[in-house]
């Protein structure tokens, strides 16, 4: 009886030990990796009848920085006539950007965007190039939203991926078109699924077929010149996949990396540049 009674006790604690080998992992797991974020719902805004005020003179300005850096009201925008074109290359590492003239290294990706190097020299104080680390997975939803609204998108939104929803915390676009700006969308139809409604002109371009090289990007090319001409805008992005096609389809020690390059390396120089 009294063995009956040991053999059922170890059998218990195996299976409560067995049982442990796959809950506490999956717990990890869980509670790890799946992390739930919760978007804050305050929205960024600016005293904008405080200009006349803020500029009057240089002691009024330092007052209004001073009242915005110890105040939650919002901020004291500055007015701007700027316009900003933002390019974005998808996948486009750092040793595919940093130039090396003395590099013995002859990979397809070395030193192509010969342009930003010129960039880095003749424009040395309105270019600087900055090495960044994403956390993984890096895709195209996740990095979009976490450029355009400063957070740091958790690893279950992987899967919005595939079926993107509208952003509804507060992001630099939204903020944009608060500020009565219009914004021109060109490339990868992520953008417009996250904004949609908030461009007042978009050429999206499907973006999940990695076999085809070139669609969207020459979807750009036809009307960033056309773009850029017009006089009705303030933010113009260009997100262009090329770069990142060629490294799903072919990796970047391929010839057609090396092509896919020197085109941004020509855009970059001829179409932005020297518009």
């Amino acid at each position: 009886m009294v063995m009956g009674m040991n053999s059922g006790v170890k059998y218990t604690l195996l299976t409560i030990w067995l049982l442990s080998l796959y809950v506490v992992p999956l717990l990890i797991f869980v509670k790890g990796l799946l992390l739930h974020r919760d978007a804050l719902p305050h929205k960024a805004f600016c005293k904008n009848d405080s200009f006349s005020a803020c500029f009057a003179s240089t002691a009024n300005l330092r007052s209004c920085l001073h009242h915005y850096n110890s105040s939650n009201e919002g901020q004291y925008c500055v007015p701007s006539n700027y316009r900003i074109i933002l390019i974005v290359i998808d996948a486009l590492r750092y040793d595919f950007i940093e130039y090396q003239p003395h590099e013995n290294d002859t990979a397809p990706y070395r030193n192509k965007l010969k342009s930003v190097a010129d960039l880095l020299v003749t424009k040395s104080g309105h270019t600087k190039l900055f090495r960044f680390i994403a956390d993984p997975p890096t895709t195209t939803m996740q990095r979009i939203k976490g450029l355009t609204t400063g957070s740091l998108p958790t690893f279950i939104d992987i899967g919005s991926n595939f079926a993107s929803s509208e952003i509804d915390e507060d992001n630099i676009i939204d903020i944009v078109v608060r500020e009565r700006k219009n914004i021109v969308f060109l490339g990868d139809d992520t953008w417009t699924k996250l904004y949609p409604a908030r461009f007042l002109r978009s050429f999206p371009f499907d973006s999940f077929n990695v076999w085809d090289l070139d669609t969207v990007d020459r979807g750009i090319e036809k009307h960033l010149i056309s773009e850029i001409r017009k006089t009705d805008w303030d933010l113009i992005v260009a997100h262009f996949l090329g770069v990142d096609h060629c490294g799903h389809r072919y990796g970047p020690n391929h010839v057609e990396m090396e092509r896919k390059l020197l085109e941004m390396d020509f855009v970059i120089r001829y179409k932005i540049w020297y518009k």
